[in-house]
């Protein structure tokens, strides 16, 4: 059996090249890679309190609320008070941010669409199996945050 080591080495390398590519291929604006990457987040997961952003983008709140002061004075992201609890915030994205995010998306999908058929049916049966897997490996990692958030 192959090492799980070379092969995480592997899998680690690839998967950032592909992640490094796909940002080229973002609109030309003046985002930061964090800034998208809260941007992105907020539009996935749907309105969220900054603590929380701050958690799944795995920084420290007085950092996500720079990034959100950056995100709100674009017109991408809207702070409001969380109805439920007035010392914290609620987080979403404005129109123009998800016409930015969608912007993004149908970018990089265009382009890996692009790439995708170089290869054979076959290997896009591969890659299917490999994006599924990657999912499983990632959803881990986020219910075993939520797991300990839980406990905490």
């Amino acid at each position: 059996m192959d090492d799980p080591l070379f092969l995480a080495s592997d899998l680690r390398l690839a998967v950032h090249r592909l992640a490094r590519r796909l940002r080229v291929e973002q609109p030309d604006d003046d985002l930061t890679l964090t800034q998208i990457s809260a941007l992105a987040t907020i539009w996935r997961f749907g309105p969220l309190t900054a603590g929380d952003l701050a958690q799944r983008e795995r920084v420290r709140p007085p950092s996500i609320s720079r990034v959100l002061a950056s995100l709100e004075a674009a017109g991408l992201a809207q702070r409001r008070e969380n109805p439920r609890d007035a010392r914290q915030v609620i987080v979403s994205v404005t129109p123009a941010g998800d016409r930015r995010i969608l912007e993004a998306v149908r970018m990089s999908e265009a382009w890996l669409a692009e790439r995708l058929q170089m290869l054979t049916a076959d290997e896009h049966d591969v890659l299917a199996k490999a994006a599924a897997l990657m999912e499983r490996l990632a959803s881990a990692e986020e219910r075993s945050l939520a797991d300990r958030r839980a406990t905490t």
